[in-house]
């Protein structure tokens, strides 16, 4: 018997699917391998595991790049795995790879071919409510021990700029908590959705430190008609308000 939680998002995809017609398929007939990490609510393991395949893997991103390439008709294959920073360096070195969902940064941009935006998100510094730590810029917060995910945007947007950061491949917000590091670097609304999913939130965002959206970012070898084909359809997913419903299943 299914849960609630499988029932609503099978429906959901069907209702997708079913409301654009299917298009030609994709230029070569070659799989495309979707690669993704537990990055919740926008990708996870149903099982809260760190490996999963396909229906085992929901979020609002992971449910709207399903539907995408059914509606587009390109074939793919969808795993979650880590660490994300490999993830990432498989779908830029090897064609036939892709991987979501992705800040769109413009040390990345030349990397990748890109499809998007699928969602939006901001960049944060988390802290616990009884911390005391007041950061009120980049510069207030170099004097405090930030932990972030390894190759995550919010890691990457510190290193950038001369921050130290210590490196957490799980576990997160318990390490917080546990006061391993003094803030969090990561996007909201993943942080908080995870820090409530691990009992550990409510968390308080101590600093804002930017804000942009995710992306499916394909090898570059990729046809471009396959790329184009994608956008196309992803724009059409998202003038119905579809992307949008994604979210809300998730966050309300």
């Amino acid at each position: 018997m299914p849960t609630n939680k499988k029932y609503f998002r099978c429906a959901f995809l069907g209702a997708l699917i079913a409301l654009l017609p299917f298009a030609s398929a994709s230029a070569d007939g070659e799989t495309i391998n979707l690669l993704t990490q537990n990055f919740p609510p926008f990708s996870m393991a149903d099982d809260g595991k760190n490996f999963a395949k396909e229906d085992a893997i929901s979020g609002i991103d992971a449910d709207v790049v399903a539907a995408l390439f059914k509606r587009a008709d390109v074939p793919y294959a969808m795993t979650l795995r880590f660490p994300w920073s490999r993830l990432q360096k498989l779908a830029e070195k090897t064609p036939g790879f892709a991987v979501f969902s992705l800040s769109r940064t413009p040390e990345r941009e030349p990397k990748y071919k890109w499809v998007g935006p699928l969602s939006e998100i901001q960049i944060v510094l988390l802290k616990t409510p009884e911390s005391q730590v007041q950061v009120s810029s980049l510069e207030d917060a170099r004097q405090y021990r930030i932990g972030s995910k390894d190759g995550s945007v919010g890691s990457q947007y510190l290193i950038n700029r001369g921050i130290e950061v210590q490196s957490s491949l799980i576990d997160t917000p318990a390490k917080l908590k546990a006061g391993q590091f003094d803030l969090w670097a990561t996007t909201n609304p993943s942080g908080e959705y995870e820090a409530k999913q691990a009992g550990v939130g409510p968390l308080v965002v101590a600093l804002t430190l930017s804000r942009g959206d995710l992306y499916l970012a394909l090898n570059k070898e990729t046809p471009d008609a396959v790329v184009e084909k994608l956008q196309r359809t992803l724009d059409q997913m998202k003038q119905e308000g579809l992307l949008q419903q994604a979210g809300q299943r998730y966050l309300n």
